[in-house]
């Protein structure tokens, strides 16, 4: 349950030819708003990563940029992972769930709806960061970050099945490795809701099953991120009229973290975060009025994630080329190299959403599907 690896970011569009959903697009603004948090709160905690720069002095985690304001995401930014395996697991189950069962959606369509999504931009990142790395190896003599380059790994990575069993030593673009985990989840879902209905003790019976393997040391990231996408699920199967409920079963859980003090205990957090994923889902699944009022804003932001998580390495990896190529290394504990990073990072994911993201999508589904689907 310690699993701590530092997310698929799913189209929330309903599928033009599924059941009503229950939930209406408006309510889905919140997840887009809570997927966008989380994918800024994995960007800041990697923020890290640049004290791997060679020549890099060291510098205590106290000293990071606006510590005193971002010290949570500095430390616990990384389960902004299981966030988002909450929060595909109940987009599938709201989009998906019923299509599946019903065989309105076939195994083909599932898989190159998927596929198109996800494929385009990681083949382009993977082998991007490969080209990189032998720049960066011939300035410095070894890899940025992540050391392994076995040529097997490549292998699963190019598939994306390198975490679909025990956990191999990160390696190229290494976060590519929680997407890697949730295609398998992908698979396990598509087969199980072929069997049976979507309902809560299906989602209670995956949950179960995956907490007794991890406590058993089946530590695998597909088995913990099985867990959290199913809690999703159960969020999203929830009843109407439920956010009452959630928000007093949040806050409980909040107060016995805080009284016991487990919320600084790392070994703990992954199951409070089990339980407080579905009841944040369902509050944030409300009919925000206020989020409605911001609906591009926010659908825009929420598109961004899959793009800052994939590239955000690669530019990472860029600059540890530049400071490597010049000697000129910028402070790492200025404000202004966060903006920098940040900025950056989300300007080219708008611009490999819209430039590169979605006419390849577009692309694959209407040369794969009879009629596309995004």
């Amino acid at each position: 349950m310690g699993y701590s690896r530092p997310f698929d970011l799913t189209d929330s569009r309903p599928l033009a030819h599924a059941p009503a959903p229950s939930t209406t697009s408006n309510k889905l603004l919140g997840l887009e708003l809570l997927r966008f948090a989380s994918a800024l709160a994995v960007l800041i905690y990697h923020y890290s990563h640049f004290t791997a720069i060679a020549a890099a002095p060291a510098i205590a985690a106290d000293d990071f940029p606006l510590n005193g304001l971002l010290r949570p995401f500095y430390d616990y930014g990384l389960y902004g992972v299981q966030l988002f395996w909450g929060i595909s697991g109940y987009i599938f189950f709201w989009k998906y769930g019923s299509a599946i069962r019903s065989a309105v959606v076939s195994a083909r369509q599932f898989f190159w709806l998927r596929f198109s999504r996800l494929y385009p931009l990681h083949f382009a990142t993977l082998i991007g960061v490969v080209g990189l790395q032998a720049v960066h190896r011939q300035l410095t003599g070894a890899n940025f970050l992540y050391p392994a380059t076995d040529p097997a790994l490549f292998a699963r990575q190019l598939i994306l099945a390198t975490d679909w069993g025990p956990q191999p030593p990160f390696s190229f673009n290494g976060p590519i490795w929680s997407i890697s985990g949730e295609v398998a989840v992908y698979a396990a879902f598509f087969i199980l809701l072929r069997q049976f209905a979507p309902s809560w003790k299906l989602c209670v019976t995956v949950i179960a099953a995956g907490l007794v393997a991890q406590l058993a040391g089946l530590d695998w990231v597909s088995i913990a991120c099985a867990t959290y996408f199913f809690a999703g699920g159960l969020a999203a199967l929830a009843p109407s009229g439920s956010e009452r409920k959630a928000a007093i079963a949040l806050t409980c859980l909040l107060f016995l973290c805080l009284a016991t003090g487990s919320l600084g205990d790392r070994d703990k957090l992954p199951m409070i975060l089990l339980a407080a994923v579905p009841c944040l889902l369902i509050l944030m699944t409300r009919d925000w009025r206020l989020i409605a009022r911001l609906q591009r804003p926010v659908q825009f932001a929420g598109n961004l994630t899959y793009s800052s998580y994939l590239l955000h390495f690669p530019l990472q990896l860029l600059l540890a080329i530049a400071v490597a190529a010049t000697g000129i290394l910028p402070p790492l504990n200025s404000p202004a190299l966060l903006a920098a990073y940040l900025g950056v990072t989300l300007g080219a994911a708008a611009l490999s959403y819209r430039y590169f993201e979605l006419p390849a999508q577009q692309w694959l589904r209407q040369r794969t599907l009879k009629r596309a689907d995004a």
